[in-house]
């Protein structure tokens, strides 16, 4: 009697111990950073502009967003932007409605593998979504990243931090 009871408890405490961890793997298999980064996505903004989100090229992710960059025209160049801070052709600035305001940005072309680090400063127009646009790039971050005339490239948009400051090359 007694062996067959401990047999019992023993089972049953591998079988939780095998749910436990089993669900610990899945949790970091599914959110890998969720534990030690900062969510930088505008949640707001994704609610407010769900309808607008093209889902078929736009991937939103934590901290991470694909789909399609353009750049400002030249001609914005001073007017005011979101912050309330003047757009410059010469920063590397860029205007997203995905992310909080003043979220550094590593922006990636998926084609050539370029990089460039901008700080979300203004909004974009909420159609662009519906084109797959994701961010807008100021005039000097897109010469480092986009190399073809189009002006529009499939990329890669990762959070990395907050600031006031924007980076320079």
């Amino acid at each position: 009697m007694q062996k067959k009871y401990w047999k019992h408890i023993l089972s049953i405490i591998c079988f939780c111990f095998t749910i436990t961890n089993f669900n610990v793997v899945c949790a970091q298999e599914i959110y890998p950073h969720s534990l030690t980064n900062e969510n930088y996505l505008d949640s707001v903004n994704i609610k407010k502009y769900r309808k607008k989100i093209d889902t078929h090229r736009i991937k939103i992710e934590l901290n991470r967003i694909s789909g399609i960059a353009s750049f400002y025209s030249v001609n914005l160049n001073g007017t005011l932007t979101s912050t309330g801070e003047h757009y410059y052709n010469k920063k590397f600035t860029a205007a997203c409605n995905l992310f909080k305001l003043n979220t550094l940005v590593r922006v990636t072309n998926m084609r050539n593998g370029k990089t460039v680090i901008v700080r979300i400063n203004d909004r974009m127009h909420p159609n662009m979504l519906k084109m797959g646009r994701v961010i807008d790039l100021s005039h000097s971050a897109s010469k480092k990243l986009i190399t073809s005339s189009k002006g529009i490239v499939k990329v890669v948009v990762d959070a990395i931090g907050y600031s006031k400051i924007t980076p320079k090359d």
